[in-house]
């Protein structure tokens, strides 16, 4: 047994270093594979009658998205990966609805890859600047993804707007694949200078200091009072946005929500460690999708409502809920306290994230002159992003407070 260990352990150690002395081949041989994909499944959406103005809007979107990348990263080669990362997925699905007008639900298919390109081009400035490991957003972005998928298959099975949400589904998917693919492949290929880091170092810490204060949602009085907030906005929401929901030529409108509701909470609590983390997803995903509903009657277009624009929203708010959750469950896991956990997760992961849902924005504003109801997602957005940042580690917050998680005798005396 000892010998077979070795032999696997040599193998491994000569693949590895295989690897590292050819690692920019098989990175180059990659990338053009992703090219060469990319390049096709453009040409055959050409062909088959693709909108030149909404891929016009996209690149539209995609520069304007990778000015804020910009101003979060600090490195322009870095900035345009960023901006560039979801636009092969969008490609990739551009066949299948070639010739096909589908409003905003590419767009925010994009505003999804980008905040995942976002999310991951962090924490690959985090290992340029300390030299430690971060945990990629994989799982994060899967979760996501698949809750998007099967909320999409409980609310549009035989309906009117199964090709919308048939396409939402992929365009969000691939965008998603398509980022976590090009951010690490590209950013192989980066090097950063002494400049850069000590710029980027007193950047981070001046970004620091301003999330150390959002992190207060830790503290029990804090969290309590914002969660309470939360719960009056869902309400004015919910009254918002019923001009909308009535609208909607969707049969048990009401169980279907309530069902997605369970599905939200279920799969949070799996993916997050804990029903508190669960319930505050499943309170921020709702808040978002009643956002939204809310700016399209406030804005007029009550009758351009399109629920797969709707999922792919919550979506990115879940993504963003998630990835809090995950880091905060990572520091509970090292040994902090639960409140200490939460705020060291909203200073790491705030600025990304903010800056994830200011991308977001901006993009939305070439597409507005196109679609006008795109406009009113703005709002929406912004409350993803305050869910994920504030809104989410509040509400796990006064639950403890409610309801204080059962510790053990290591954790209340000391482990000895």
């Amino acid at each position: 047994m000892a010998g077979g260990g070795s032999e696997d352990g040599g193998v491994a150690g000569a693949a590895r270093q295989f690897y590292s002395h050819h690692h920019l081949v098989f990175l180059s041989i990659a990338l053009c594979f992703l090219g060469i994909a990319t390049g096709t499944a453009t040409t055959m959406a050409v062909l088959n009658g693709a909108s030149l103005l909404d891929t016009g809007l996209i690149l539209a979107c995609a520069v304007v998205a990778g000015a804020i990348a910009l101003i979060q990263t600090r490195h322009l080669t870095l900035a345009v990966l960023v901006a560039v990362a979801p636009l092969p997925g969008l490609a990739w699905a551009a066949p299948m609805s070639a010739g096909a007008a589908f409003g905003a639900v590419p767009l925010l298919a994009y505003v999804f890859g980008y905040g995942v390109a976002i999310i991951q081009a962090n924490g690959v400035l985090v290992r340029a600047l300390d030299g430690k490991a971060v945990s990629n957003p994989y799982k994060s972005a899967g979760a996501a993804v698949g809750l998007m998928v099967v909320l999409s298959l409980l609310w549009f099975w035989h309906g009117e707007s199964t090709d919308a949400a048939f396409q939402a589904v992929l365009d969000i998917a691939f965008a998603a694949a398509s980022a976590l693919l090009v951010i690490p492949l590209g950013t192989s290929f980066l090097r950063f200078d002494e400049a850069f880091v000590a710029e980027a170092n007193r950047t981070r810490e001046r970004r620091q200091r301003v999330f150390e204060k959002v992190a207060m949602v830790a503290v029990p009085r804090w969290g309590t009072s914002i969660a309470g907030i939360t719960l009056i906005f869902l309400a004015l929401a919910w009254f918002g946005a019923e001009p909308v929901v009535s609208r909607l030529h969707v049969a048990s409108a009401r169980g279907l929500a309530g069902v997605s509701a369970g599905l939200v909470f279920l799969s949070a609590t799996i993916v997050c460690g804990g029903w508190r983390e669960g319930l505050s997803a499943t309170v921020v995903s709702a808040l978002v999708c009643l956002m939204a509903l809310w700016g399209l009657a406030v804005a007029g277009n009550a009758e351009s409502v399109s629920l797969a624009d709707i999922l792919e929203l919550v979506s990115l708010a879940l993504f963003l809920v998630f990835c809090g959750a995950r880091r905060s469950r990572a520091y509970r896991l090292l040994g902090d306290d639960p409140a200490i956990a939460r705020l060291r997760a909203v200073e790491e992961q705030g600025a990304p994230q903010s800056y994830a849902v200011l991308g977001g924005i901006a993009a939305l504003i070439p597409n507005a002159f196109a679609h006008p109801a795109t406009a009113a997602y703005g709002v929406a957005l912004i409350f993803a992003g305050a869910g994920g940042i504030a809104l989410a580690p509040a509400i796990v917050t006064a639950c403890e407070t409610l309801i204080p998680r059962r510790r053990s005798i290591e954790e209340l005396y000391g482990k000895r």
